[in-house]
């Protein structure tokens, strides 16, 4: 058996950037098989998944078998958007800072931000007294990630392969990380104009909830990096 120390030594060898990028790709690969067990366990994960996402249905309304994607296969594909959403923003962020400190703060800000979607819509179902807005923001907070997890998950790739386009790639993800927290603002001002709620109601969620959020995430990640 190989003593750790040798294969330390051994990696020590290759330059830093070398064995990231090496980490990286090893995480896209796991990825895939993310998203192949969601596809085994759901035939028709990929229409479903495109159809969801550009859909307005909310939690009350009668959703077809052909619109419904397994418990198992959501969670595989939200482990998918959390990994390649740190993949993105590690490989495609300019940085002053060491590999080490820039995935701590990578980790870091996702993993708030995400926290603050998970629970967003069961603190509106309190504020507007209304479960099933609430349920119906989970619904389109999960139809939003399992399109941009697999999206970025693409872009992860051909970054990781292509340096020479590297730059054009960058603009993609930074828009698909951009519409991600647009695009819950979208369904979200539309379920609750639909529903007839007041204004105010709905500015307070948005700057609360959704706007919020993103400003200070964006402020602090700014200023670190």
């Amino acid at each position: 058996m190989i003593p750790p120390t040798h294969i330390y030594a051994v990696i020590e060898l290759f330059p830093r950037e070398v064995v990231l990028k090496n980490t990286l790709l090893a995480l896209v690969l796991v990825c895939f098989g993310f998203v192949g067990l969601s596809r085994l366990s759901c035939p028709n994960l990929f229409t479903i998944v495109y159809k969801n996402y550009f859909s307005t249905k909310t939690y009350d309304s009668t959703l077809n078998d052909s619109e419904k994607i397994s418990p198992f296969a959501n969670v595989m594909l939200i482990l998918n958007l959390v990994i390649t959403l740190n993949i993105c923003l590690v490989s495609m962020v300019r940085s002053e800072l060491q590999a080490e400190p820039l995935i701590q703060l990578v980790f870091l800000v996702t993993w708030t931000y995400l926290f603050v979607c998970f629970i967003s819509h069961k603190v509106v179902a309190l504020l507007f007294e209304d479960k099933y807005f609430g349920r119906s923001l989970g619904l389109f907070t999960q139809q939003i990630f399992n399109f941009t997890g697999l999206v970025l998950l693409v872009l992860a790739l051909f970054a990781l392969l292509n340096d020479g386009y590297k730059e054009w790639i960058q603009y993609l993800v930074y828009t698909v990380v951009i519409a991600l927290p647009l695009a819950k603002v979208i369904k979200g001002v539309l379920y609750a104009k639909l529903n007839n709620y007041k204004w105010l109601y709905i500015i307070l969620y948005l700057c609360t909830l959704e706007i919020l959020p993103v400003v200070l995430l964006w402020h602090y990640f700014v200023g670190k990096i």
